[in-house]
């Protein structure tokens, strides 16, 4: 299981903000963006086994998570989102979404839990 307390894919993005060359600014924003897609790769993996076990539950524990589970699935696609954008626009300075990034990627955790609170928490290796 990826490491929850994992600030996202760059905890500092000096080495994008300083590079003077179109070029090399464009591979450290697709390093950057190769970061964040891994990192949601690792979140849709979580959200598929929550799914999954929500499946299983009963109708009113299946209510109990449901808004959590709307609240994952829309974060994880501002973040798509928010990385095509970056891909397409190759941004000049990356502290503003990286802050963006940084506050969804919080929210995915924060909800994540949210879920497992009501989901048996031992079965994702609580």
């Amino acid at each position: 299981m990826a490491n929850m307390d994992y600030p996202g894919p760059c905890p500092s993005c000096g080495g994008i903000d300083g590079c003077s060359a179109g070029t090399s600014k464009e591979e450290a924003v697709a390093h950057y963006c190769k970061g964040l897609e891994m990192e949601l790769n690792a979140w849709k993996a979580r959200l598929y086994d929550v799914l999954v076990e929500v499946g299983a539950m009963n109708a009113a524990d299946q209510e109990k998570v449901a808004d959590t589970l709307t609240l994952i699935k829309s974060t994880v696609k501002e973040i798509e989102a928010v990385r095509d954008q970056m891909l397409e626009i190759c941004p000049t300075n990356l502290s503003d979404k990286e802050s963006e990034l940084g506050g969804k990627l919080e929210a995915l955790r924060t909800n994540y839990t949210k879920a497992l609170q009501v989901i048996s928490p031992g079965w994702f290796g609580g």
